[in-house]
């Protein structure tokens, strides 16, 4: 039975907050690469710059679409999971697409075949499957091609009290360490680049978990205060903050989510600005100092970093229902948002007769100044 993403386009209202378009978001809609044949939610996609590709992870169907940038177009699409795939890694040095799978392993495939060329199990896997920790975001870090992965103990009915963070080095294409961390779902990741600190986000403990990449070991937990549902982090590591993304409730669509400010080595709450509901990314440009803030609700926020302790919206641009992933590009000067495939119908339901169907896409952002 195929499954789509419902709109009642007459009662298309997110709970907590209307919805409406600041003016001047400094992004430009330029182009929409159609996806018709992708249906259901995607996830954390990577691009390719020197071959202007970007590899959207189709969660639902279980597929990597492959997009032509030049020509706009799917060339490609990667099969063969076990599960879900979720965070996509590019390794240009070696033509490789890294992607984790629902089915507890991390697979790479090659980037002018795309045939399956690794297949590295997680520690989850030789676990019975109502046990079995399962893989979502992750962080890489190419200076010791070591992928470190937030495996969740909360999408499988036993898997125990808690989630851990895979170590694995696409260099040798091996597992090579694992963390248990206190809490199920470890659900955003980024490195510090001047430390050894790895940063997790817990989204069942509103905590941030501070992790020695060295010694493989949690050193601090901080409470989220403010951001009960946290689900995306960055860093702006010279001026020491974190952005958290957060969600207010276990949903996608209600708002107001939040944009956390937090000290990146104290672990204070600096503010806790309302935006988007349902974050999937929140993404930082250190140029511009600016963060991009992806919720489900319909609109990417942009904020601007005044100083260390003090940010302002710059505006919304609009996306699509349940549009919950995204990349920033700085290099090609864009930003790419996956809006789901959605049956639309005008209510009363189920009395309503007449749907039509708008198919998935790629929408393609220029970068304003």
């Amino acid at each position: 039975m195929k499954t789509y993403v419902l709109i009642l386009c007459a009662l298309l209202i997110f709970v907590g907050v209307p919805t409406h378009a600041q003016s001047n978001p400094p992004m430009k809609l330029i182009q929409s690469i159609p996806l018709p044949n992708v249906e259901g939610y995607f996830d954390h996609m990577a691009v390719d710059l020197k071959g202007q590709r970007l590899f959207v992870p189709g969660e639902h169907q279980r597929t990597i679409e492959v997009i032509d940038l030049r020509a706009g177009k799917v060339i490609h699409t990667i099969r063969g999971f076990g599960g879900d795939p979720r965070k996509t890694i590019y390794l240009p040095e070696v033509d490789q697409i890294w992607v984790d799978d629902g089915d507890s392993t991390l697979k790479a495939f090659s980037g002018s075949s795309y045939d399956l060329i690794k297949n590295v199990p997680l520690t989850g896997y030789d676990l019975d499957k109502d046990s079995k920790r399962v893989p979502d975001n992750g962080v890489y870090d190419p200076t010791t091609h070591l992928l470190y992965l937030g495996d969740r103990a909360d999408s499988t009915p036993n898997a125990g009290p808690k989630g851990s963070i895979e170590i694995v080095d696409l260099k040798a294409g091996a597992l090579v360490g694992s963390i248990l961390i206190d809490g199920k779902n470890p659900a955003g990741l980024v490195l510090d680049p001047s430390s050894s600190k790895l940063y997790v986000v817990m989204g069942d403990t509103s905590q941030v978990v501070v992790i020695d990449r060295e010694k493989r070991t949690a050193i601090a937990s901080w409470p989220i205060i403010g951001g009960p549902e946290p689900h995306a982090v960055a860093l702006d590591g010279p001026n020491r903050r974190l952005f958290i993304g957060s969600r207010v409730k276990r949903s996608h669509i209600y708002k107001p989510g939040k944009l956390v400010i937090m000290d990146a080595d104290s672990g204070k709450v600096i503010d806790a600005l309302d935006t988007e509901g349902g974050v999937d990314e929140v993404e930082w440009e250190p140029k511009s100092r600016r963060i991009y803030y992806t919720g489900t609700t319909e609109f990417i926020e942009v904020f601007k970093q005044v100083d260390a302790d003090h940010y302002q919206s710059l505006g919304k641009a609009e996306t699509g229902a349940l549009a919950k992933t995204s990349l920033l590009v700085p290099e090609m000067n864009r930003f790419y948002s996956a809006v789901p495939k959605h049956i639309v119908l005008t209510p009363p339901v189920p009395q309503a007769k007449e749907a039509f169907i708008e198919d998935a896409k790629i929408n393609v952002y220029e970068i304003l100044p």
